[in-house]
């Protein structure tokens, strides 16, 4: 049975998707009443004086009446009924999810507007007659809903204009002295192009709230006026808001809550580390720093940042902070390869500098020690740093002036709260002795806890379920460590669940983390989808297994300890058949993946998966990408765990074919040590195709780096590797690294010599695509030593074979040999051809999603236009590429010779 009640438009209950009947009149404003204000009582006098509106009948039969309106309403609700009564008065009881409100701010605190506004049905309450409730109640709640909505529009405006500019100029007319609507149509106006619209927009408003309020426009409005006169339209900062959700059953943690939000008031503009949320494992660290984060998250406008540092992991090594630091940047909106370069050092001042400008919440979890923190703490008073961790990190204390929450086993009253959150105040009551019982053997830990609620709310008897645990083997308890004594707990849960579910479980023990998605668990279990769905949500129901906001699924560290230590008594045969399906699962996916990415490149996966594996297809480049963006994590993790386990050909392969992804995406860290593991798990296979493959993805990861020693070294390695097998074709496409490393260097005319040798051998092959990118190449490196003739001969060429092939738009070879057309046709003095060359080449670059060879292409192409005498048109292709510099945010790029080219360029161009 779901039932569901409704406040934000005609007041409604539905149960099981249908409506329930509420009676008109005072039944609906009592229901209402009880509804705006749920979960707490509400005193006979107030709820007399509200659903009488003012007017109540005598005193002497008030609340005799008002019985009748009760019984009336339960009445009618039947099933529905979610009214309570105490010595305190009546209350509407409502579960998590019941209430659309209460749905609205939960949304609303992780950020998510345009969800949270989606359940406004119309007018609050609009079916409710009652002057008190409209006056008193319902104003705030189309407050919150407005200032919903000026968020949503602030997120709106860094991603469109000119489709807000309609929705704003109907906001302004109803909100006229709103100041937030008016400034943000003059921004969107003025991103649209319409700045002298703009600047009418600022003298209309500044008229009328001198006419209507008699005061001066207020910050908001001055600053957006500042920036249309200015005439400069910078790129909207991005706004990270990582948070998890917030527990739904948070409870028993308010005196934690108030310390937090006390220290953070008293900070005086200093920088506060609130570090030592420490405490034993499973006792709800996370969920306290989260669900304080989400309730401070407001006064951080420029977003929350939040990693877990996996400090105490047992099956992986503690989260590199350089690396965290990495992403919060990508997160802030650098692009992943402004970063590969950077030292250690630059690294660290970048992020520092970032947040200097700005306030953000920053969330460690799981930290393993100072030295961990340290490089993660930002620069600027405006930024606050929350950590929790199973160490004290005293060191922060003295050195940062953080300030420590220690946070300990819950007490019996806030246990039994969380108790009352999970299964409602009435059975708790009903069964105080095993309640009690209960909080002891869970030693006091959230975690535990919330295991016990989730059997608990199958509506067995608190005190059979209390019995059941106290029968639970003691051996395993360690009074000094609750930690450990909640593992009974953990094999009672898992002794009342089905066979399935608790087999699952176990071998989730096998997973490397940090999540995973349910054809991950059915392959591990060789479990038909249905019945893997439906023993992982039977997990979830029991607090075993986590889901989280993105449709995927985690552990606690506890749990994941406890299954790992399980895993080990089950069967070795079963352990490796189910880490095979595991790693099937994960490299077959990945292949997948890569072939929809990749172009033109044979598979190196041709067994098919052990028996059970589960997998989504993948029928296009989008899938691919958005399955890497979700699993790319995990791959990396498994590659690690498999090198650990002997799996070396899953290692190689995994590592390869991720390659593409990761290098677009600048994960050159991550590729760096992981094509280190491949290649010692090719060396270790004596596989020298393999090898030949790891040392040429190794090379160029390392000519990203600018490390072209190195470079060279793995890619004539890899060569080398591939001689013995005589593949012509490998080895042109390493020749190719290796010109593209020499012309990086200014090595022209070595670059034009390693591909000269291996042309004799390419000529006449059958694999028409890959002679294009051979002749390709070849003609780029005639034309750099000034051969045009000879270059544009062999970049026809190189189109013709292109030509003949199916190209499904995923490979630079095309794009690549376009421009050095139109680089070609540009030198010989052919402007219409170069135009025509750029314009092809930028088709394929945007399928591709390139970011900078978007805009250095479009560069190229207003040189072309300016050269042929198109300034109008130049003057837009400029600006347009100035625009994705700036969208991408690549720093090292943007201050590179072709953008300042490009902006004496635009200079010239808007002065003719």
């Amino acid at each position: 049975m779901r039932v569901e009640y409704r406040v934000l438009g005609p007041l409604e209950v539905l149960l099981d998707g249908e409506p329930v009947a509420v009676p008109a009149g005072r039944g609906r404003v009592l229901l209402a009443t009880l509804l705006l204000r749920a979960n707490e009582f509400v005193s006979v006098d107030e709820l007399v004086e509200r659903v009488w509106d003012g007017e109540p009948p005598a005193a002497d039969r008030a609340h005799k009446t008002l019985q009748t309106v009760v019984l009336r309403l339960r009445q009618s609700l039947g099933a529905a009924n979610c009214v309570r009564t105490s010595s305190r008065g009546y209350s509407a009881e409502v579960a998590p999810g019941q209430l659309d409100l209460a749905r609205f701010r939960e949304l609303i605190a992780q950020g998510e507007y345009r969800a949270a506004l989606e359940l406004w049905r119309g007018p609050v309450l609009g079916n409710v007659t009652s002057e008190s409730l409209h006056r008193e109640d319902v104003p705030p709640l189309v407050e919150e809903q407005v200032v919903a909505l000026e968020r949503r529009i602030d997120e709106d405006l860094a991603r469109t204009t000119d489709v807000l500019v309609p929705e704003l100029r109907s906001l302004v007319r109803q909100h006229p002295l709103r100041e937030t609507f008016w400034a943000q149509l003059m921004l969107a106006l003025h991103r649209a192009g319409q700045q002298a619209e703009a600047l009418a927009v600022y003298q209309e408003v500044r008229g009328r709230l001198a006419d209507e309020l008699g005061v001066d426009p207020g910050e908001r409005l001055r600053k957006a006026h500042e920036q249309v006169l200015s005439g400069e339209v910078p790129a909207s900062p991005v706004v990270p808001r990582q948070l998890p959700p917030a527990h739904p059953h948070f409870a028993g943690r308010e005196h934690e809550l108030a310390r937090l939000t006390e220290m953070a008031g008293s900070r005086s503009g200093e920088l506060v580390l609130i570090s030592a949320i420490n405490g034993i494992g499973g006792v709800g660290k996370t969920a306290l720093a989260v669900q304080w984060a989400h309730r401070m998250a407001d006064r951080f406008p420029d977003g929350q940042l939040h990693v877990n540092l996996r400090g105490f992991d047992l099956r992986a090594d503690p989260l590199d902070p350089i690396a965290v630091i990495r992403d919060f940047l990508v997160a802030l909106g650098l692009l992943p390869s402004t970063l590969h370069t950077w030292s250690d050092d630059a690294v660290i001042a970048e992020y520092r500098s970032m947040l200097a400008r700005r306030r953000v919440l920053v969330v460690l979890d799981n930290a393993r020690d100072v030295e961990q923190v340290r490089p993660l703490l930002p620069g600027g008073a405006g930024n606050l740093v929350l950590v929790t961790s199973r160490n004290r990190l005293s060191g922060l204390v003295v050195r940062e002036g953080a300030r420590p929450v220690a946070l300990d086993v819950m007490d019996e009253q806030a246990a039994t709260d969380l108790l009352v959150e999970r299964i409602g105040a009435r059975r708790v009551e009903a069964e105080p002795d095993a309640v009690s019982r209960l909080i002891e053997r869970c030693a006091g830990l959230p975690l535990a806890l919330g295991i016990v609620a989730a059997r608990a709310a199958y509506g067995d008897p608190l005190g059979v379920l209390a019995d059941e645990l106290e029968g639970e083997r003691l051996d395993a308890l360690d009074i000094d460590d609750p930690a450990t004594g909640v593992r009974p707990v953990f094999s009672w849960s898992l002794r009342s669940i089905s066979a399935p579910a608790a087999e699952l479980f176990v071998l989730l023990g096998l997973h490397p983390g940090p999540d995973f998605a349910m054809e991950a668990a059915a392959s591990l279990t060789a479990l038909p989808v249905d019945q893997a769905r439906k023993a992982l949500l039977e997990l979830v129901a029991g607090s075993l297994v986590t889901a989280t906001d993105a449709g995927r699924f985690s552990l606690h560290d506890l749990l994941r300890d406890y299954a790992a230590e399980r895993v080990g008594e089950l069967p070795g045969e079963q352990r490796r058949a189910a880490v095979r399906r595991m790693l099937d699962h994960y490299l077959h996916t990945a292949h997948a993946c890569w072939q929809q990415l990749q172009f033109n490149s044979p598979p190196i996966v041709t067994e098919p998966p052990a028996g059970g594996v589960v997998l989504n297809p993948i029928p296009d480049a989008d899938t691919a990408w958005t399955t890497f963006t979700a699993e790319h994590r995990v791959m990396l993790a498994a590659a690690r765990r498999a090198g650990e386990l002997g799996a070396d050909d899953f290692t190689w392969k995994v590592m390869f074919v991720m390659h593409g992804y990761l290098s677009r995406e600048g994960y050159l860290y991550d590729i760096a040590s992981g094509h280190r593991l491949g290649l010692a798990a090719a060396e270790r296979l004596g596989d020298f195709h393999a090898q030949s493959l790891m040392h040429r993805r190794l090379g160029a990861t390392l000519i990203s780096f600018n490390d072209f020693d190195a470079g060279e070294f793995h890619l004539r390695e890899a060569i080398r590797c591939a001689q013995p097998a005589g593949d012509v074709l490998a080895e042109a496409h390493l020749r190719r690294g290796l010109a593209f490393t020499y012309e990086k260097q200014g090595r022209l005319a070595e670059a034009l010599d390693v591909l000269a040798e291996v042309h004799p051998r390419m000529e006449g092959h059958s694999d028409s695509y890959e002679v294009g990118r051979h002749l390709a190449a070849l003609g780029r490196a005639h034309h750099n030593v000034g051969e045009g003739a000879r270059a544009l001969e062999l970049c026809l060429g190189a189109a013709g074979k292109f030509a003949e092939t199916e190209y499904n738009g995923q490979d630079e070879g095309p794009a690549g040999n376009l421009e050095t057309l139109g680089d070609i046709h540009l030198a010989l003095g052919r402007h219409a051809e170069a135009v025509d060359s750029y314009e092809r080449a930028l088709e394929v670059w945007h399928s591709m999603r390139g970011g900078t060879n978007v805009a250095d292409c479009l560069i190229k192409l207003g040189k072309a236009l300016i050269a042929a005498g198109d300034h109008g048109r130049a003057r837009n292709v400029l600006t347009e590429a100035l625009e994705v510099v700036d969208a991408t945010r690549d720093a090292e790029h943007f201050s590179s010779e072709g953008v300042r080219q490009a902006r004496k360029m635009l200079l010239s161009v808007t002065n003719v």
